[in-house]
């Protein structure tokens, strides 16, 4: 027997040539690609898939091809097992929309809607059309009941979660929510689409002489308009910084000269004599009392006296002469003078006859 080798495959005609060069033409019919895709015994048991492994994946949404692609087997292999399967999932779409449900357009209580009835009605209502059930087992999340459909050009897909134990649905996107709400199906589950001209936003980053007409620049504002003036700040000068510290030395000790008149005033008040003490002795003698008398210069009266002028000194006060009776001496008060004080005037002291 002759060994040949293929070198070119052209409109199902297999060429093949020998050792010494001679070239042959196989043609293949159908009879020839099913016995080459037909596996030899050793090989299949080699790479032999379980039906259990098989019938999982068919389960979890996957197609004969897409399993036989996933693990190699032979699709006529892939096939014998997934009968069953196919009529599970086709048995899980047929429970799903018999799951009864109350909708508004019940009329008797006891003949609800089923979950299918429901949805065809909301199909009918959007005209849809392509309209195909499927269903698969989630590892995580159990059983999902698929729709898909077509509504004005725009294809849906629609998706619940569903318990065959407890007949429940769930649904788990929004064409699902909005197909299993009741009342009228709102606008925003089929987008009307419109064309719209593609126009490109100016780039505004940069000055254009060109982005303006001739009538936009003819037209030319004459409204009055202000020059702002910017916000300067000028020099801080030495002798400004020099005559705010003499200010501020000043009026520190002038304030201290004011408080220290202010203590030595209370002290002599609390050194004095109450005035309690001295309206009790006079009550005891309410014959004996003082005249006060005060001396004034006549000049001060004089008309024709200059009038007193800024630089002019003040006239000097003189001391009050005080008479008293003979038996009672009022008490003198240390430290007083006889003219009220700037810290009398300031402070309010009281007076004598008070």
């Amino acid at each position: 027997m002759q060994d040949l080798r293929v070198i070119a495959l052209e409109n199902g005609v297999l060429t093949a040539a020998a050792d010494d060069g001679t070239r042959y033409r196989i043609t293949i019919d159908d009879e020839t690609q099913a016995k080459l895709r037909r596996r030899s015994p050793v090989n299949a048991a080699e790479r032999k898939v379980g039906p259990r492994e098989i019938q999982s994946h068919i389960r979890a949404g996957m197609s004969a091809q897409d399993v036989a692609d996933l693990t190699g087997a032979e699709l006529d292999y892939v096939e014998r097992f997934e009968g069953p399967v196919l009529a599970e999932r086709e048995f899980i779409v047929t429970a799903s929309r018999s799951v009864p449900v109350n909708t508004a357009a019940d009329v008797e209580p006891l003949g609800g809607s089923t979950f299918g009835s429901a949805i065809d009605e909301r199909l009918d209502e959007l005209g849809a059309s392509d309209i195909a059930w499927a269903s698969w087992k989630d590892p995580e999340s159990g059983w999902v009941v698929k729709l898909t459909f077509t509504a004005n050009s725009v294809s849906h897909d629609a998706r619940w979660q569903f318990d065959p134990k407890k007949s429940t649905l769930a649904p788990t996107n929004s064409d699902a929510t909005t197909l299993s709400q009741q009342g009228e199906l709102p606008g925003s589950l089929i987008p009307r689409l419109r064309a719209v001209t593609d126009t490109k936003s100016p780039d505004t980053s940069r000055f254009d002489s060109g982005a303006f007409t001739d009538e936009q620049l003819s037209q030319r504002d004459t409204s009055p308009y202000g020059e702002a003036i910017p916000f300067m700040r000028s020099g801080i000068s030495p002798a400004a910084v020099n005559r705010d510290a003499a200010e501020d030395a000043s009026g520190v000790g002038h304030t201290a000269d004011l408080l220290e008149a202010l203590r030595r005033r209370r002290g002599e008040r609390e050194s004095a004599p109450s005035e309690d003490s001295f309206d009790e002795a006079k009550a005891s003698h309410p014959s004996t009392g003082s005249i006060r008398v005060i001396d004034v210069p006549l000049s001060a009266f004089d008309d024709n006296s200059p009038s007193e002028s800024p630089s002019a000194a003040p006239p000097t006060p003189v001391a009050p002469t005080v008479h008293s009776t003979p038996g009672l001496s009022k008490p003198a008060r240390k430290g007083r003078a006889s003219m009220p004080s700037w810290d009398d005037i300031v402070f309010g002291a009281k007076s004598d006859d008070d």
